[in-house]
């Protein structure tokens, strides 16, 4: 009994540390800080704006319009990469037909993934800054403007945007609610040193600073975001920076996404190892807090069930009934017109749908089979081509 006390104090210190008291310490010592002041100068360097495109040939030339604006506003010296990850379709005419003159067009002969294709447009970036944006996604006007003022500060060496999505009824509403604490996680960050990922749909980084990605990398956002925090050059989350975004309609496609999500973060163990070298990065501590606790929030819900079943009384008896509780809203918010008329049992769904993708992402990771762990997921109004993970 004496171990399974242990375990049930380890475990429950697991799930309040991961969800409630690094978040609590977060915010407290985000507040200490002085916060960080912007001139509001224009960013006088010169930028190389990277977009990578699967069967894209429906939207890139709208995307490319876009994209030219944003860089005609900000008047600086500018080109614009776009890279055919083994387009089945038009992509790589269409994108040189509608690129008045920016646009170069790089094409991979076979799909080797958004790590690859990122990978080699920057290997051809010419100039200062190197701006991702993905195909899907809206920017608002000034979004491109914003977020290249934060590199007047020679300490920043990458930034990121703040995505906004929209969430249909449901179980798809808590996901937007967590979205939003995610979020919320990562400006605290940010105003202590540095988030430890960026929004692959709008973020930004000192050339000289990416490092190239290894193929079949899942979380590229991640990956490149602490090789520049390793260079000791901070790493912003910007909210002024906005993209738009929608959730899936099907919460078995955000389940889905969840899933490789979660299995990129157990990816980098091997592939970033000196990553979790607190010697090594100096936000080793929010990537443990941020990232690895979590993982292991699933697990510690398991032992903290186990010990309820066999104490009957006591702490471990009401985190058990807790636990059941809150199991048997989130099962019920998981059906739509529940969900739909309850914020909180679409938040429970969240919850559970969140950390049952995170216990399956570990037994895919351990059975070798990260890279497969996706498939390309269509919404009703258009194709998606990669996912964002946020």
């Amino acid at each position: 009994m004496i171990y399974l006390n242990i375990a049930f104090w380890i475990a429950l210190a697991c799930v309040v540390y991961a969800y409630a008291a690094y978040p609590l310490f977060l915010g407290i010592a985000a507040r200490l800080r002085p916060k960080l002041r912007r001139t509001g100068e224009p960013f006088r360097g010169s930028v190389s704006l990277v977009v990578a495109a699967y069967n894209e040939e429906m939207r890139i030339g709208t995307r490319l319009r876009e994209l030219i604006g944003h860089l005609e506003r900000c008047q600086v010296r500018a080109e614009i990469i776009v890279v055919s990850d083994g387009s089945a379709d038009a992509t790589a005419e269409v994108a040189r037909r509608k690129g008045n003159g920016l646009v170069r067009v790089l094409e991979l002969s076979a799909n080797q993934g958004k790590a690859a294709a990122i990978s080699a447009c920057c290997a051809e970036a010419r100039n200062d800054v190197i701006v991702f944006a993905d195909v899907r996604q809206t920017w608002a006007p000034d979004a491109l403007q914003l977020l290249l003022e934060n590199f007047n500060d020679p300490s920043v060496g990458a930034v990121s945007g703040d995505l906004v999505v929209e969430s249909t009824p449901g179980v798809m509403t808590g996901v937007g609610l967590y979205w939003r604490y995610e979020k919320w996680l990562r400006k605290q960050e940010s105003r202590l040193h540095s988030t430890v990922g960026v929004t692959g749909a709008i973020s930004a980084v000192r050339r000289d600073l990416f490092r190239a990605i290894p193929p079949g990398t899942i979380l590229d956002d991640v990956y490149w975001p602490l090789h520049v925090a390793m260079q000791r050059k901070r790493v912003l989350h910007d909210g002024r920076a906005k993209a738009f975004d929608r959730l899936p309609d099907r919460a078995r496609d955000e389940y889905r996404r969840k899933i490789r999500t979660l299995t990129g973060n157990f990816q980098l163990l091997t592939r970033l190892p000196a990553a979790f070298l607190p010697w090594r990065n100096p936000v080793w501590f929010q990537l443990m807090s941020h990232k690895l606790c979590r993982l292991l929030v699933p697990w510690a819900l398991a032992v903290l069930f186990i010990c309820g079943l066999e104490q009957a009384h006591g702490i471990c008896r009401f985190v058990f009934w807790l636990e059941i509780t809150a199991g048997t809203l989130g099962l019920a918010g998981l059906i739509n017109w529940i969900g739909t008329r309850s914020r909180v049992a679409a938040a429970a769904a969240s919850f559970l749908v969140l950390n049952t993708a995170a216990w399956l992402a570990f037994w895919v990771w351990a059975s070798g089979r990260a890279s497969r762990s996706w498939s390309k997921v269509s919404y009703e109004v258009a194709p998606l081509s990669y996912s964002t993970n946020p």
